[in-house]
C-alpha cells in the first residue's frame, strides 16, 4: 500500500469497517487500463478476512495541473450519480415496479473521495464478476451493439422520468452538469492542429481534398452547440464508448452490459451519446451492414424504456424528433471521429502515460496505428457515400 495516498488508504479502511470486516487484511494491485484511460491510475483492491473476501476497483486521479484547468475535480459528477441521481433512478424503477433485468445496469457503489488532489472512486470489481472490457482494436458486433444501446435508452429513459418528477431539480442539474473545453488555451489550440493535420495525411487521395476541405471550415462553436441542443434535453453519458462499458457473456449467448466512468454526465442530445458509440466502436463493415438497424434498434429500446417508466414517448421524444436530430447532428460525427479514432487505436506502448505530469499535449498522438488508418478513412467513405461529405 505504499505506493498510493493516505486518504485512499483510509477511504478503504472506512469502506472495510462498513463491511462488517474486523480483522483484515488490504491487498492493492495497480492495473493497466491498455491504454483506455487517461485520467486515472487504476488498482484491483481485495479486502480479505478468513474466507471472505469483498474484491473491489478502484480510480486515484492522476492528471496534471494544465488538465485541472478542464477537469477540475474529475469525480465529483460520478459521486453525485452514485450518492444522489442514481439512487432517485433506482426510486423511479421501483415505483414503477421494473424487474431487476430492465433496471439500469450500473456498477455497484462502495464510496469516493471529491477533495482536489485526493480524489478516488471504490466500485465493485466487475473483471472478479465475470465481465471484461471491450477489446478496442476490434470492431463491435451486433450482439453487443444491441446489449449497449439497450443500456444507453434505459439511462436516457430515467434523465426523462427524473424530468417529470422534478422539473426543477432537472434543469437545476442540466445547469450544473456541463463539460466545456476553453479553446482559447494553446495547448488546445496546438493539440487540434496536429490532430488534423495527422489525419489528413492518413486520408486516401481519393477523398483528401474534401476531408481537408471539410476540415478547414470546421466550426467549433457549431460543433459544441449542436451537440449541446435537443427537442427534449436529456442527461447524457458523454463518454459512452466500449472502453467505457463492461460486459459478459451469459449461457443463453446474450451480452450483460454494465454501465461505468459516469465522470462525464452532460445535458444533450441522446443522439450525441449514440452517434459517440457507433464512431467510437465500430468499422465501416459493421456500419454498412447494421448502421440503419442500429438506429431503430435504439429508438425502439428507447420507446420502451420511456413506457415502462410511464412516459409517451410521443410526448417526450418522437421517432420524429429522434429523426430530425440524427439528420442534424450527423454531419458533426465526421469531427468526432476525427479527434476520437486516434485514441481509440493507439497502440498501448504509444499511449501517453497517466500521471501527475500528463496534459492535453501528451494527447498529440505521434505514431497513429495501421488501424487508426482504416476506422478513419471507413468514416470518411462513409460521409462521401451518404453525401455529407463532397
Amino acid at each position: 500500500m505504499e505506493n498510493v495516498n493516505q486518504s485512499f488508504k483510509d477511504l478503504l479502511h472506512k469502506i472495510a469497517k462498513e463491511q462488517k470486516f474486523v480483522d483484515y487484511n488490504i491487498d492493492i494491485k495497480e492495473i493497466s487500463s491498455g491504454g483506455a484511460n487517461y485520467t486515472s491510475k487504476l488498482f484491483a483492491v481485495s479486502i480479505s478476512e478468513g474466507s471472505n473476501t469483498l474484491r473491489l476497483f478502484c480510480k486515484v486521479a492522476a492528471i496534471g495541473e494544465k488538465m485541472r484547468a478542464q477537469m477540475d475535480k474529475i469525480y465529483t459528477t460520478e459521486h453525485f450519480f452514485y450518492t444522489k441521481l442514481g439512487k432517485n433512478y433506482r426510486n423511479i424503477e421501483n415505483h414503477c415496479e421494473l424487474p431487476d433485468e430492465l433496471k439500469l445496469n450500473v456498477s455497484k457503489y462502495y464510496g469516493s473521495i471529491t477533495e482536489l488532489n485526493e480524489e478516488a472512486m471504490v466500485l465493485e470489481d466487475l473483471v472478479a464478476a465475470g465481465y471484461e472490457a471491450y477489446d478496442r482494436f476490434k470492431s463491435i458486433d451486433w450482439p453487443y451493439a444491441q446489449a449497449a444501446t439497450r443500456e444507453l435508452a434505459k439511462l436516457h429513459a430515467c434523465a426523462w422520468a427524473y424530468g417529470k418528477q422534478d422539473p426543477e431539480g432537472f434543469e437545476e442539474i442540466l445547469k450544473k452538469l456541463t463539460f466545456d473545453v476553453n479553446m482559447d488555451e494553446p495547448e488546445m489550440k496546438a493539440y487540434m492542429t496536429n490532430v488534423i493535420d495527422k489525419s489528413v495525411k492518413i486520408v486516401r487521395d481519393e477523398n483528401k481534398e474534401m476531408f481537408k476541405k471539410y476540415c478547414d471550415n470546421f466550426d467549433f462553436d457549431a460543433y459544441t452547440a449542436t451537440n449541446k441542443r435537443s427537442r427534449r434535453l436529456v442527461l447524457n453519458h458523454g463518454d459512452f464508448r466500449p472502453s467505457n462499458l463492461m460486459h459478459k457473456y451469459l449461457d443463453d449467448g446474450s451480452v450483460d452490459i454494465k454501465v461505468v466512468d459516469l465522470q462525464t454526465l452532460q445535458g444533450g442530445s441522446p443522439v450525441s451519446d449514440l452517434i459517440y458509440f457507433i464512431f467510437s466502436g465500430s468499422d465501416e463493415e459493421f456500419r454498412a451492414q447494421y448502421f440503419d438497424k442500429l438506429l431503430d434498434h435504439y429508438y425502439t429500446e428507447l420507446s420502451a424504456a420511456m413506457r415502462r417508466l410511464q412516459l409517451n414517448p410521443d410526448e417526450i421524444f418522437s421517432r420524429e424528433d429522434f429523426d430530425y436530430e440524427i439528420n442534424e447532428k450527423l454531419p458533426f460525427g465526421l469531427t468526432l471521429a476525427t479527434f476520437l479514432i486516434p485514441l481509440v487505436t493507439i497502440d498501448m506502448e504509444n499511449a501517453p502515460q497517466v500521471d501527475e505530469s500528463l496534459d492535453i499535449s501528451k494527447f498529440n498522438v505521434e505514431k497513429t496505428s495501421d488501424l487508426c488508418a482504416e476506422r478513419l478513412n471507413g468514416v470518411v467513405n462513409d460521409y462521401v457515400k451518404w453525401g455529407i461529405l463532397k
